[in-house]
């Protein structure tokens, strides 16, 4: 198989995990439980689901020889930052500003790809960047004339914090290339579900509908979601992966019209476009 059509695979990995993601807000809103609940019982049971599979498969012969161990801790803490800092972004400013500076993770990815892995910038992959910051900003954006508090400006900044968290982790998970992607994902998802443990034991045990929700949550879009992103992302350029994974929020608006009939403003479709526009010259090229 060609390198080429090797890294078209990992496109296809990579946008099936976006639109995995996309749909996650579908089944958080029929949960009523707060951010950091929801966060840990999706990392619980995708870590269980993964150690169901390989000990069914009997293999679970752990061998970490010849990986950094710290930079595996570390995926695991920034998985972890990542969704606190995003959430908590969530509730201190409006959807629009958290999206949007979270969102900033692809260009910050891009940087650290060039600086740490030598990528080099390609005319594409810097289009498809440009393209996708854009379409979310008109998306995100588009209409709003209101200005901004210190409290939003407080929640951009938990945003960007937990941009550069999700930048760090799949800069890392390029890193670890001797690993397969299942062992990686459970320890990922281990290391995270241990660092939020201390802070939901005081809350009670979801009722018997949201633990069926946050198993779909935990299996499908953790467990797998996380497995096709890291399969994707071995196998792809990193500034490519940046752009696509402007897909995520853009399926999330796709998955709002299917489910909850939300019709997208103009500024969403025109936002939209220059979204999957970038998405085709990665894919095309």
């Amino acid at each position: 198989m060609s390198i080429m059509d090797n890294e078209k695979i990992g496109y296809i990995f990579i946008i099936s995990a976006m639109l995995i993601w996309g749909s996650v807000g579908v089944f958080a809103r029929f949960i009523p439980q707060p951010s950091i609940v929801i966060v840990f019982y999706r990392v619980l049971f995708a870590s269980l689901s993964l150690l169901f599979m390989l000990a069914y498969n009997k293999d679970l012969n752990f061998d970490l020889k010849g990986n950094n161990k710290i930079l595996i801790l570390t995926m695991g803490v920034a998985l972890a930052l990542n969704w606190i800092f995003f959430f908590k972004a969530i509730k201190i400013t409006t959807i629009a500003s958290a999206t949007l500076s979270y969102y900033s993770a692809p260009i910050i990815l891009t940087m650290l790809s060039i600086i740490f892995l030598k990528e080099k910038l390609t005319k594409q992959g810097t289009a498809a960047l440009l393209l996708g910051f854009i379409g979310i900003s008109v998306m995100l954006l588009g209409g709003s004339s209101n200005g901004l508090t210190t409290i939003q400006l407080k929640g951009i900044g938990y945003g960007l914090i937990a941009a550069a968290f999700y930048a760090l982790f799949t800069l890392n998970n390029k890193l670890v290339s001797n690993l397969s992607a299942q062992y990686l994902t459970l320890l990922q998802t281990g290391i995270s579900c241990l660092i939020l443990l201390p802070f939901i034991i005081h809350y009670p045990l979801p009722n018997l509908k949201s633990l069926f929700l946050l198993l779909i949550m935990g299996v499908v879009h953790t467990a797998i979601g996380l497995i096709l992103y890291i399969k994707g992302l071995r196998i792809s350029k990193v500034q490519d992966v940046g752009a696509l994974s402007y897909l995520d929020p853009l399926s999330a608006i796709f998955f709002g019209i299917i489910v909850f009939g939300e019709i997208p403003s103009l500024a969403t479709l025109i936002g939209g476009g220059l979204i999957l526009f970038g998405s085709y010259i990665i894919i095309s090229k």
